[in-house]
C-alpha cells in the first residue's frame, strides 16, 4: 500500500484496485482475520463488486443499512484440494449484501466493533 495524505486524515491506496483513500484500518483488519483464521470460513476477504451477479434489493433494512441478495460468482474458498494442498473456490453461491448508510464516514470505533465480533468467530465462540 502506498500512503496518501489527505487534508485531515491519512489514507492509503488499495494494492488490489489502486483506489485512493482506502482506509488503512480496513486493510489491516482484513489482513488480521486472514492471519488468525483457524478454519476455512473464519476470515474476511475483499471482493470486487463485479464478482456479484443477480443483485436484487430485498426491500428490507437493517438499523443502518439496506439489504440485497446476490450471487457471488467465484464463491468462498471452502474446498480443500488435498493433492495440491490449496483451498479452492466453490463457484457461484447466493449471498446477502449490506449497503451501509454513510459508509464513507465510518470511524475506528466501527472497525473495533467488527474486530471484536470477528474474535468470537475466530475463537468459535458463536
Amino acid at each position: 500500500m502506498s500512503q496518501h495524505v489527505g487534508s485531515r486524515k491519512t489514507y492509503n491506496e488499495c494494492f488490489e484496485c489502486a483506489r485512493q483513500r482506502t482506509a488503512v484500518a480496513w486493510y489491516d483488519f482484513i489482513k488480521y482475520t486472514q492471519l488468525n483464521a483457524k478454519e476455512s470460513m473464519d476470515y474476511l476477504e475483499w471482493i470486487n463488486f463485479d464478482q456479484f451477479d443477480l443483485i436484487e434489493n430485498i426491500n428490507k433494512r437493517g438499523a443502518f443499512s439496506s439489504i440485497y441478495s446476490a450471487v457471488w460468482m467465484e464463491g468462498p474458498k471452502w474446498n480443500l484440494d488435498e493433492e495440491a494442498e490449496l483451498w479452492t473456490r466453490t463457484g457461484p453461491i447466493k449471498v446477502i449484501l449490506k449497503r451501509l448508510d454513510n459508509s464513507q464516514n465510518m470511524d475506528h470505533e466501527f472497525i473495533n466493533q467488527i474486530r471484536f465480533f470477528s474474535g468470537f468467530v475466530i475463537d468459535n465462540r458463536l
